[in-house]
């Protein structure tokens, strides 16, 4: 692995125009930027092992410079073990079998559980052996993120099948807080965040393919392979202060992921 102190230190820039639902390639760690690294990897936010997998873009931030994503893994299943499924595994047996989804071909881990799909009837290039892991889903800088090789053109999945995934995760309190995990609050910090407007209407921004219940905590914790399977992990209960707003000229008003996660947390604080 390069060091950190050696990496491309310029800045993350995306040349694919991802949509929600495609199939995209996590690219090596070696081959982040000095700020992908600092950002996603030094911070123990992404763990170093869910790099080099393809990943289903699930959400995109406003101005598509981060996107919500959750990797696509044999987990060790091979010819070699007859195509064992993750939960059935010793080295997996802490992983709950509900958590994990099914690419058509993939065995699932119930009858109640939908097989994935993708779009035009395509396959992944590993038909028996593609799951999906809710718990290691994160937000990404879109520029770590590279087209699938193995296959000639882009996967998508269908939109029926993102859906019923997307319904599947936000069955946990925890993903109401894809977008405000203090690690990504910090990422999304760092970039200028400008409106015309002084009130801030979160319901007026993304994420919004999926909105949760009524019934989900506005205090659960943020999603992470770490948390997700926790009961006893929470935000913490200090106050995020918002950060200044500008006006500008534009004929639209904007806003950065920053001031929406921030005011997400603040309405949790004060609630």
């Amino acid at each position: 692995m390069a060091s950190p102190s050696v990496r491309a230190s310029n800045k993350p820039t995306s040349k694919f125009n991802w949509k929600d639902g495609d199939i995209a390639f996590l690219k090596s760690v070696d081959e982040f930027t000095s700020e992908e690294y600092d950002t996603l990897i030094k911070p123990g936010y992404l763990h170093a092992k869910a790099t080099q997998h393809p990943v289903i873009v699930l959400e995109l931030s406003a101005d598509h410079q981060h996107a919500l994503i959750v990797t696509v893994s044999a987990y060790g299943s091979s010819k070699e073990n007859n195509y064992l499924p993750p939960w059935r595994q010793p080295v997996h047996r802490k992983k709950s079998p509900n958590n994990f989804h099914a690419f058509r071909g993939s065995v699932t881990p119930n009858d109640k559980k939908e097989h994935l799909e993708l779009a035009d009837g395509a396959w992944f290039p590993k038909p028996k052996t593609s799951w999906v892991y809710m718990p290691s889903t994160f937000v990404v800088l879109s520029s770590t993120l590279k087209h699938f090789d193995k296959v000639p053109r882009r996967l998508r999945m269908t939109q029926e099948s993102l859906k019923y995934l997307l319904g599947e995760m936000v069955k946990s309190p925890r993903f109401a807080k894809r977008w405000s995990n203090p690690d990504v609050l910090r990422m999304l910090g760092s970039k200028k965040c400008t409106t015309q407007n002084t009130h801030i209407d979160t319901s007026k921004f993304r994420p919004s393919t999926i909105s949760p219940p009524a019934t989900l905590s506005s205090t659960s914790a943020p999603i992470t392979s770490k948390s997700w399977e926790s009961s006893n992990v929470a935000l913490s209960s200090k106050p995020i202060a918002l950060q200044p707003i500008t006006k500008t000229k534009q004929s639209k008003p904007t806003m950065c992921w920053a001031a929406v996660a921030k005011a997400s947390i603040m309405v949790s604080v004060q609630s």
